[in-house]
């Protein structure tokens, strides 16, 4: 059977609404426009947060607070070896030195405990992910980096309107990035923005963007686009997590592999993939090129960075969690959560199909 997933980016008639009013009232082409003030305001409200810049990526919001917390050449910066490339490379792109970290399975994440093998008289900041729905475990984070003199950067790029319990994650560190990205939950084709309730390191992020003008801007068009879609990101969220949900609950359906879904009741995910892990490579691989036939927006997870050089990053430890997730975890994309529950016996027929398909391929032997 075949899975036909719902329109991404989404086709809503408020987007369209909010765009044609900026290019009847101008605003498309000002640097400067209300469209940019009202998406500000909402990601304040949203994420708690006092300073919010609008930039060009998440990227480079990420990179931004990198220089905001003075990381530059011979600093050293902690990251999860299991984690989004570009944070590794945005790292290397400051001069600084990545220092790997294993991470804990069941939240895709550094465990605050194993801070303590990085420590360095190098280390300026740590940069913590979000992933596959899941909460990293920011406060415990953020207290042991507060206790080294570390700057706790937490990228919620795949995460807009992850909470748990009723705080909202992507301002908890000391800075936080969001991304807009063409796929992303909250999209506009590209944009981000950096987050912080630190006056000091909003003065530091305000001198490094604005050159007089603003060096990484999003349109006025991005911001008109965005803004409607903040309004729905609580009941989109909500879809995919019953989404998710069922499909845990189906795991019998494809026993080789292990779903991840968040099981935890009180967070409130927010997916942007949902996490599974095959037996092995060569099962995971076989999966991604069967799954469009079956209509499946199935990818591969990150590669894990434990194979970097020495001369790129430093180890404090051995990375066995990173390395295999690396090679087993594949994921589903955003776009085959938003569906209603009379459908979700439909994605799971098809996730099954795809199962017994590849588990019965005669590659596998």
């Amino acid at each position: 059977m075949r899975f036909t997933c719902p329109t991404w980016p989404p086709d809503w008639p408020e987007i369209e609404r909010s765009i044609s009013e900026a290019v009847q009232s101008g605003d498309w082409g000002r640097y400067r426009s209300a469209n940019h003030d009202v998406l500000r305001a909402g990601l304040a409200d949203m994420f708690n947060c006092r300073h919010v810049r609008l930039v060009s990526s998440g990227t480079a919001a990420i990179e931004l607070c990198l220089r905001a917390a003075g990381v530059g050449r011979g600093d050293e910066v902690v990251v999860a070896a299991f984690d989004y490339p570009g944070n590794f490379r945005s790292i290397e792109l400051v001069e600084a030195c990545p220092v790997l970290l294993d991470i804990d399975p069941t939240t895709f994440s550094i465990a605050p405990e194993s801070l303590e093998a990085a420590k360095s008289p190098k280390v300026k900041a740590v940069v913590v992910s979000h992933l596959y729905g899941h909460a990293a475990p920011i406060s415990s984070l953020r207290m042991v980096c507060d206790s080294l003199g570390w700057v706790l950067i937490e990228d919620a790029c795949q995460s807009p309107g992850l909470k748990v319990g009723k705080t909202p994650f992507g301002a908890l560190g000391h800075m936080g990035a969001l991304s807009f990205g063409g796929s992303k939950p909250l999209t506009a084709g590209c944009g981000g923005a950096v987050l912080t309730n630190d006056d000091r390191l909003a003065a530091r992020t305000n001198g490094l963007i604005d050159r007089p003008s603003d060096a990484l801007a999003i349109s006025s068009l991005q911001a008109a686009a965005l803004a409607p879609q903040l309004e729905r990101l609580a009941e989109m969220n909500q879809v995919r997590d019953r989404t998710a949900r069922a499909i845990g609950r189906a795991a019998c359906r494809f026993p080789s592999w292990l779903a991840h879904p968040v099981t935890n009741p009180d967070t409130t995910p927010a997916y942007y993939k949902l996490a599974f892990s095959a037996a092995s490579r060569v099962q995971r691989d076989r999966v991604i090129g069967a799954a469009e036939s079956f209509g499946l927006p199935i990818g591969a997870g990150f590669r894990s960075m434990h194979r970097s050089s020495v001369r790129r990053c430093r180890k404090p430890g051995d990375l066995p969690i990173a390395e295999k997730l690396g090679d087993s975890v594949f994921v589903l994309d955003h776009r085959a959560l938003l569906i209603d529950e009379p459908q979700h016996a439909e994605l799971i027929e098809a996730l099954a199909a795809l199962h017994d398909q590849t588990q019965s391929d005669p590659a596998a032997n």
